[in-house]
């Protein structure tokens, strides 16, 4: 057994698996990192008519200091909801150019069809489907993929992990929110009552129930 992974009898009750997208199901290249972080000041320049020193010092100033997610920091700086700042940060980059077909991964959701998924993601839902193309994996496998364009608002605000279970009809202990951020992904998650693992880490996690080294062991959890 992974030496990371605890039993899996703390997960018996676990029927909903939810996912979060960048970072989770793929791990980021550097370029595309930066093609991201690009993204984010450009939509901060083209919104407020800035100079690119003047985005990066405002993006600096609230990122990771007033909010955990970036995506939510261009939208405050910029006054916008965090769906729109998603949606123009989407146009400056594509995830898909950095990412192959990935063999491991669409096994790991072959072994894994007796949950039900849902993805909670801080993008835009149909970069996502495309981006799931690419890797591999059908969007069908989710019974639905949810941004700010559904809730209104990004994690780590709580209102897609209430939408999900509003949906499901499950206490939150029937649910595991999968991902790779604590303060954005699983803090949020584990004060309703969820449980939580953090994916590609090599640090035990004082948040999450569960820390694995790599995605593709979450079949042993469960």
């Amino acid at each position: 057994m992974h030496p990371m992974i605890s039993s899996g009898l703390q997960f018996a009750s676990v029927k909903i698996l939810i996912w979060d997208f960048d970072g989770t199901l793929y791990i980021p290249n550097q370029a595309l990192w930066n093609e991201v972080r690009e993204a984010e000041y450009r939509t901060i320049m083209e919104k407020r008519q800035w100079s690119h020193e003047q985005a990066v010092a405002e993006f600096e100033r609230y990122y990771k200091k007033i909010t955990p997610s970036a995506t939510r920091a261009v939208a405050q700086i910029c006054g916008i909801t965090t769906a729109e700042a998603a949606a123009i940060m989407e146009r400056y980059y594509d995830r898909r150019t950095f990412l192959t077909r990935d063999e491991k991964l669409i096994s790991l959701f072959q072994t894994l069809t007796h949950f039900t998924h849902f993805i909670l993601a801080n993008g835009v839902r149909h970069r996502i489907e495309e981006t799931l193309e690419v890797l591999g994996v059908p969007k069908s496998t989710f019974q639905e993929i949810l941004t700010a364009e559904t809730t209104g608002e990004n994690k780590p605000d709580d209102r897609g992990f209430r939408y999900i279970m509003e949906k499901t009809k499950l206490p939150a202990a029937s649910h595991l929110m999968i991902g790779d951020r604590e303060a954005v992904d699983l803090v949020p998650a584990k004060a309703l009552g969820m449980h939580t693992c953090l994916v590609w880490s090599d640090v035990l996690s004082p948040v999450a129930d569960v820390t694995v080294k790599t995605v593709y062991d979450i079949a042993q959890l469960l």
